[in-house]
C-alpha cells in the first residue's frame, strides 16, 4: 500500500479521522479477517478441529480477549471459498436460551424443499426452515438427524458464541450427549462452544464422557507481539506511524487486552491528527489516556469509585488497588498478596509487607468494596484477579491521571527496550 500523501486541507485530515474511527473499534469485536491479529495458534487448533472427524471445539478464555473476534473470523475464511463444503451456522447463546432455543435458531438457517405433482402434471414445491418442523421440544436425535441430512451435501461448522451465558445446566448437559451423540456417527458436522471460563467445566457439562472428543481452545491474553500486530496493521492502512515510546506505552498500558489497544491507539492517533501531524508521540498516548477515561462507561467509574473512596485519610484503598493492577500475574491474570508489595512499595515510597494491606484485598473481594476483586484458592493461598479485565488497564490509567504513578514508574511504562511492565519503581 503506498504511503498516504500528507494531508493539506481541513476535508483531508477529516477523511484521515473518519478512517481512524473505522479501523480501530474499541466497543465491538473484529468482523473482518483483514484487520484481525494474531491468534494463528487458535485458528490452526479450530481448523484442525474441523478436519479430524468426530471432533468438535471449546474455546474459552477470559473477558476481553477477543473470543467473539476470533469467532467471527473464523465464521469469515471458512465462509469465503463458494467451492468449500465448509458451512459456518453462527449464533449466539442468551440467558434465557434451553437446548431446544439454541438449536431452533440453527434451524431457522437451514432450508427443506419438498416436490410433488400437481393436478396439471407441474411441479408443486414446497420450501421452508426446518424450524417450522419443529413447533414443540427439539431433542437431541431431531438435531443429529437433521444436521445429518444436511450434511451430506456440506460440512456445517455450528458455532455458539457466549454460551457461558446459559444458565439451564441441563441444557450444558444435553450439549454434551449432543457432542457425543455426533462423533458416534460418520456425520460431517462439527460443534463449536465459545464462552467465558478459566476451564472447560463452566461451560461442559459431563465434559469427562467427551473429552476425547473435544479440542480445548484456550484464549490467553493477548501477547506484546500481537498487540502491536494491532497497531502496526491499522496505522500502516492510515498512513501513520507511531514512535516507540508512545508504541510501548499503549501496549502495556493495554495488560494482553485488545480493547485497550484499540481505545487508546485511537483516542492517541485523534489527537495527533487535531495537531495536523501523522506522526503519533507519547504526549499523543497521554492526551489518549485522559480522553479515554472521559469516555469510559458509568459502570466502571462506578466500580472504581466504590473500591476507592474511603472517610479515613490514610485508608490506602486507591493505592493498593493500583498496585493490584501493576502486579506481575500469571497467564490468567491471577496474582497473590506477594506480588503486590514491590509495586505498594513503589507508590508509597517506602516498604511494605502484606500485613499492611491483606485487608484491603479482602474488602476488594466482597460486596463492600463492590467486589473489584475476586478470589482464588485456599487460605493462606489465595490468588486474586479483577472480576471484570477491563478494570485493570483503567485502574492504571486512573494511577496515571492521578498522579500515584511516579515519573519513575513512567519513564519504565515509556521506554521502547521494556517489554513488560515493571514493578521496578
Amino acid at each position: 500500500m503506498p504511503p498516504r500523501p500528507t494531508p493539506k486541507s481541513d476535508q483531508d485530515w477529516k477523511t484521515v479521522e473518519f478512517d481512524i474511527k473505522k479501523l480501530f473499534t474499541p466497543a465491538a469485536p473484529i468482523g473482518r479477517a483483514e484487520l484481525f491479529a494474531g491468534r494463528r495458534a487458535q485458528l490452526q487448533r479450530l481448523f484442525d478441529a474441523i478436519a479430524e472427524p468426530g471432533r468438535h471445539a471449546v474455546l474459552y478464555g477470559e473477558r476481553g480477549v477477543g473470543k467473539t473476534s476470533l469467532a467471527n473470523v473464523f465464521h469469515e475464511l471458512i465462509s469465503g471459498d463458494s467451492d468449500s463444503p465448509l458451512l459456518p451456522i453462527k449464533k449466539q447463546a442468551s440467558p434465557s436460551d434451553d437446548f431446544t432455543s439454541l438449536w431452533r435458531k440453527i434451524f431457522r438457517e437451514i432450508g427443506f424443499e419438498n416436490r410433488r405433482k400437481g393436478d396439471y402434471g407441474n411441479d408443486d414445491v414446497e420450501r421452508g426452515s426446518i424450524a417450522e418442523l419443529y413447533p414443540n421440544e427439539i431433542v437431541p436425535d431431531d438435531v443429529v438427524r437433521e444436521i445429518g441430512r444436511f450434511a451430506v451435501k456440506a460440512h456445517p461448522i455450528i458455532v455458539f458464541d457466549e454460551f457461558d451465558r446459559i444458565s439451564d445446566q441441563a441444557t450444558k448437559k444435553v450439549m454434551s450427549h449432543t457432542i457425543k451423540a455426533f462423533s458416534d456417527t460418520p456425520i460431517a458436522a462439527t460443534i463449536v462452544l465459545v464462552g467465558v471460563a478459566d476451564d472447560i467445566n463452566t461451560l461442559v457439562e459431563e465434559h469427562q464422557s467427551v473429552t476425547r472428543n473435544i479440542s480445548e481452545i484456550k484464549m490467553p491474553r493477548m501477547s506484546k507481539e500481537e498487540l502491536n500486530e494491532i497497531l502496526n496493521g491499522r496505522y500502516k492502512k492510515i498512513g501513520m506511524t507511531i514512535e516507540g515510546d508512545a508504541r510501548w506505552k499503549i501496549v502495556t498500558l493495554s495488560r494482553g487486552l485488545p480493547e485497550f489497544v484499540h481505545a487508546l491507539g485511537r483516542a492517541s492517533a485523534l489527537n495527533a491528527i487535531s495537531e495536523r501531524r501523522l506522526i503519533i508521540k507519547e504526549a499523543d498516548v497521554d492526551a489518549g489516556i485522559k480522553e479515554t477515561l472521559a469516555q469510559s462507561d458509568q459502570s466502571a467509574n462506578a466500580v472504581y469509585r466504590k473500591a476507592i473512596d474511603s472517610n479515613k485519610k490514610n485508608a490506602l484503598y486507591r493505592q493498593v488497588i493500583l498496585a493490584c493492577a501493576i502486579a506481575k500475574a500469571d497467564e490468567e491474570g491471577k496474582f497473590t498478596p506477594k506480588d503486590v508489595v514491590e509495586p505498594l512499595s513503589g507508590i508509597l515510597g517506602r516498604r511494605v509487607d502484606i500485613a499492611n494491606f491483606q485487608n484491603h484485598l479482602g474488602a476488594f473481594s466482597s460486596d463492600e468494596r463492590g467486589g473489584i476483586l475476586e478470589r482464588h484458592g485456599k487460605e493462606r493461598s489465595y490468588k486474586y484477579r479483577f472480576r471484570n479485565p477491563k478494570m485493570q488497564p483503567f485502574v492504571i490509567m486512573q494511577g496515571i491521571a492521578s498522579g500515584d504513578v511516579g515519573n519513575e514508574a513512567l519513564k519504565i511504562l515509556s521506554a521502547p527496550e521494556q517489554p513488560r511492565l515493571s514493578t521496578e519503581f
